[in-house]
């Protein structure tokens, strides 16, 4: 029996670890892990007051295809996480692939809304304050070069199976 290389190894299982953190890792880790990492992003969005439209209301993030949610607020100069996901004024839903594809620049909010690839329910006000907050960030080059490069490689992966799947 050959052995497989590691590499290759994880190359192939790379694309499940999402899943896998989602949904194995005890909310109370995750709602710090998504709050400290939100908050380290957007420190100077929120020291600016881009964030204050946020201030007390609830919004929910439903990535669909990990059956994962979270909800987040503003409160006074920081955000706080939820999981699982409260009640919230506005819902963004959309799936893995659309958030690295607009994290990777691929692609632009707008036009995963109009896609139909990015729902937005509730509070629509809210919610566009946000796709139009997401749309102006470019957190690709905030991210820690050794965490993006992880992300990256989780992308890559989807592309290649998407591409295989074509064939």
């Amino acid at each position: 029996m050959a052995l497989l290389n590691p590499a290759v190894l994880l190359q192939h299982n790379l694309i499940k670890l999402p899943a896998v953190i989602t949904r194995y890792t005890p909310d109370l880790v995750l709602e710090q892990l998504i709050a400290v990492g939100l908050n380290h992003l957007m420190a100077t969005e929120i020291a600016q007051g881009e964030l204050d439209f946020l201030q007390r209301k609830m919004a929910t993030v439903n990535i669909t295809d990990l059956n994962f949610c979270f909800s987040t607020t503003l409160l006074g100069n920081k955000i706080h996480v939820r999981v699982p996901a409260r009640e919230a004024q506005v819902t963004l839903r959309t799936d893995q692939q659309a958030l690295l594809e607009m994290l990777h620049a691929e692609i632009d909010p707008d036009t995963l809304f109009f896609q139909r690839r990015l729902l937005i329910t509730g509070d629509t006000e809210l919610g566009l304050e946000l796709k139009n907050l997401i749309d102006r960030l470019e957190l690709a080059d905030r991210i820690p070069s050794a965490l993006m490069k992880l992300i990256s490689g989780i992308h890559s992966r989807q592309q290649q199976l998407a591409a295989e799947q074509a064939d």
